[in-house]
């Protein structure tokens, strides 16, 4: 989990499911100002609360949580 950069994909789902960011505190058992944060990417989640998140949503944690693209730059290994 890249911590400097927004959940991108766990705030899709959110809003898809209808919920608010004070909702999702409670489901995973924080204040709301701590999971904004940690949706913006400026703190980390614990992994319990990534296993809350997979297990509400019902998605594997690697899809919510990490980045699935492959770095495709070239390094020289002469």
């Amino acid at each position: 989990m890249d911590k400097h950069k927004p959940l991108y994909k766990l705030r899709a789902l959110r809003v898809e499911h209808g919920l608010t960011q004070a909702k999702m505190a409670k489901i995973v058992g924080i204040s709301e100002p701590t999971y904004c944060q940690k949706e913006i990417g400026k703190r980390e989640f614990t992994l319990k609360e990534c296993k809350i998140i997979s297990d509400y949503f019902g998605k594997p944690i690697e899809y919510i949580f990490f980045n699935n693209e492959v770095n495709t730059n070239k390094t020289n290994t002469a």
